[in-house]
């Protein structure tokens, strides 16, 4: 029983020695502002479900700047609603006209289909099923016209996408507005890459400047069926690689999707790729963690949060404008965890800023570098994963900057949330509270 004793001593000791850090030994990270990897386009959301909870809202002139301004977003992902109500911008409209207004600029607009109307389903049903067959032949042209009349109603309600996305997660049969689509044609299903051939060509046919594609938008990367999609699909057709990280790795340990994201990166690395949906609520550490990852491993090009809003989540907790006496904060909103972190990133890393190599000096600790494309200014986040303080030295050889800026979060309870912290020290160093994510922004002379 001893002997059993001592072995589980041994082997706890040389766990701990492999997973714990001492507080306070510091470690160096190098900034290699030559080595440059991918451009970032920039950063975004969905309201696809709740518009109206948006445009109802009594303080939503408030909330506009809380969505936009405040997080600096460059996409927003709509769902496409022709043909399945009235007006297919009823409340997107606004939306997308007070972003602008917010921003101070254009927003990049993403239109998906969850679904074509049901009329050209092949159970009649917004819900599940496939596309209709017609004489034995499945209705990519009426799909295609769909698409089209699609994107003449939202021009006329003002709002001109520069990406769409054909289907959303044609690969998962879901019990709210879904399609399936299979890689390539089968006796049950439609073909994905028939029916993208089918919207590209109709849209390039029918207009002399057309939204610029993005696809396949499955589930995850994780799985064989997604490079099916890919496979069969004719890449020339998108502008980007579009999916979700529902499946591919474990959310609880963002490292475990390196290894998809590494063949992404690598089998596909002359297309831009898009993570276009992701969330899980109440841990903004993974959420940043899990961005870091994207960044870093699959060398993703954007980044979409799920949800911009939602009335039990997303990045910001909206309550319903219908029911104020149930509200339980003053105002009918709140910024999540999530929200914060997707903020670490989103706020200061503009589009076309390129991520730079960052030698890592632990691995529990992880630092990524963006630079601006006149190398003015750099960008760099670090998340502590650890639950303990620890302590990052920064050498930027070759970047001498003027001014600096550090925003620090901490992710536990009643933890501070991008507390702007002043400058960084002469020595260039920052402590990382547990379980916390920083943003140091360095500015050069005339930045």
């Amino acid at each position: 029983m001893r002997n059993h004793i001592c072995k589980l001593f041994i082997l706890l000791f040389i766990f701990l020695s492999f997973t714990y850090i001492a507080p306070g030994a510091g470690y160096e990270y190098t900034i290699d502002i030559n080595k440059s990897y991918q451009e970032i386009e920039g950063f975004g959301a969905s309201i696809a479900w709740y518009e109206n909870y948006v445009t109802a809202h009594p303080n939503k002139a408030e909330l506009y700047d809380v969505m936009f301004k405040e997080l600096d977003l460059d996409f927003l992902r709509l769902q496409n609603w022709y043909g399945k109500r009235d007006r297919v911008a009823q409340h997107e409209a606004e939306i997308v006209r007070e972003a602008e207004k917010s921003l101070g600029r254009p927003i990049k607009v993403l239109i998906t289909s969850w679904t074509p109307p049901q009329d050209l389903k092949s159970n009649n049903h917004l819900h599940g099923g496939t596309l209709i067959k017609e004489n034995g032949a499945y209705a990519y042209d009426k799909f295609a016209d769909y698409w089209y009349q699609s994107l003449l109603a939202y021009a006329e309600e003002g709002i001109v996408p520069e990406f769409i996305s054909i289907q959303n997660e044609p690969d998962y049969n879901a019990t709210w507005n879904s399609c399936l689509f299979a890689p390539t044609e089968t006796e049950e299903l439609a073909g994905y890459d028939k029916a993208l051939a089918a919207v590209y060509e109709k849209l390039h046919q029918e207009m002399e400047n057309p939204p610029l594609l993005i696809g396949p938008e499955t589930i995850g990367i994780g799985y064989t069926d997604f490079y099916k999609y890919l496979e069969y699909m004719n890449l020339d057709y998108i502008y980007a690689i579009g999916h979700h990280l529902y499946n591919g790795g474990d959310y609880a340990n963002p490292a475990t999707f390196k290894h998809g994201m590494n063949k992404l990166a690598e089998d596909y690395k002359d297309i831009p790729r898009f993570q276009t949906e992701f969330e899980r609520g109440d841990d903004g550490l993974k959420t940043a963690w899990l961005m870091h990852t994207t960044f870093v491993e699959e060398n993703a090009n954007a980044y979409f949060y799920w949800d911009l809003i939602w009335d039990n989540g997303g990045l910001i907790f909206l309550e319903s404008p219908y029911f104020k006496y149930q509200w339980r904060t003053e105002k009918g909103f709140y910024r999540t965890d999530e929200y914060y972190a997707f903020k670490h990133f989103s706020r200061y890393i503009k589009a076309g800023f390129t991520r730079v190599d960052v030698d890592e000096g632990h691995n529990r600790i992880k630092v990524s570098a963006y630079i601006s494309p006149n190398r003015k200014e750099l960008v760099i986040v670090g998340i502590n994963t650890q639950v303990v303080e620890q302590r990052i030295k920064l050498h930027v050889p070759g970047f001498n900057f003027t001014d600096s800026e550090l925003y620090k979060s901490v992710f536990v309870k009643e933890g501070k949330k991008f507390e702007y912290e002043g400058s960084i020290n002469d020595e260039r160093a920052v402590s990382l509270p547990p379980h916390s994510v920083i943003t140091v922004r360095l500015l050069a002379e005339n930045s």
